[in-house]
């Protein structure tokens, strides 16, 4: 029982809970924050741009070691600046920065869909008389501010879609209007796009004819991409 106390004062202390009783364990303390600095600093090249730019540098260690004091860590190293990210909105740090949220959110998305990328072969062509469903690996965010073009001087509301391109072998992104963006969030699965399309286009008061072509495109598009499955 006091080498499980011993351990876990020693965890709290590299953690930042308790006071560093020894300079080897303060050793052993900014070890562990610099482990979780290049953590995030590759996975927000962006965000750590701007936190230069800044002079925010005080801020964001303080952040991290705050971070380090937290429980719910997950095993996966690459799920772990989701987790910042999450603590970084929680405890409202970088208050000076209104578009944070939005930035880390976005940046994170690529790491996430790259981690997801997982080819699959086509059973069937596409036919917008088939049921289909969102993919998992893909993301589709409305964001507050352009995160994606870096203007973060005023709000701008920006739909964004993001998945693996297997031709390209690499993560893109794609704007996406107010209504394809409302589509593809608001189709029930269980029924087929085409009569997803239908019921749409009535509660937005949009003649069918008019747009079914444009959005049957789009959605083509879409299944060829493995964003609709």
């Amino acid at each position: 029982m006091d080498e499980r106390k011993n351990q876990k004062n020693f965890i709290d202390q590299v953690k930042g809970k308790r006071k560093v009783q020894k300079e080897s364990i303060g050793v052993y303390k900014y070890l562990v924050h610099h482990s979780f600095f290049d953590v995030l600093i590759n996975a927000y090249p962006e965000f750590y741009k701007i936190i230069q730019e800044k002079n925010l540098q005080k801020e964001f260690d303080k952040s991290i070691f705050k971070f380090m004091q937290t429980d719910a860590f997950t095993p996966y190293i690459w799920q772990m600046p989701n987790e910042y990210r999450k603590f970084v909105k929680r405890a409202k740090y970088f208050k000076k920065l209104p578009y944070i949220h939005d930035l880390l959110r976005f940046e994170y998305s690529e790491l996430f869909i790259f981690m997801q990328k997982k080819e699959k072969k086509k059973k069937h062509p596409f036919n917008i008389t088939r049921r289909y469903k969102l993919s998992k690996n893909i993301i589709m965010h409305r964001y507050n501010y352009d995160v994606a073009s870096k203007n973060y001087t005023n709000k701008n509301k920006t739909y964004i879609l993001g998945y693996f391109d297997y031709k390209l072998d690499e993560v893109v992104y794609r704007p996406l209007d107010k209504f394809l963006y409302t589509y593809l969030k608001t189709m029930d699965k269980e029924e087929n796009l085409k009569v997803n399309l239908r019921i749409f286009f009535k509660k937005n008061k949009l003649a069918y004819k008019d747009y079914a072509k444009i959005f049957e495109k789009a959605l083509e598009e879409l299944f060829l991409q493995k964003v609709l499955v």
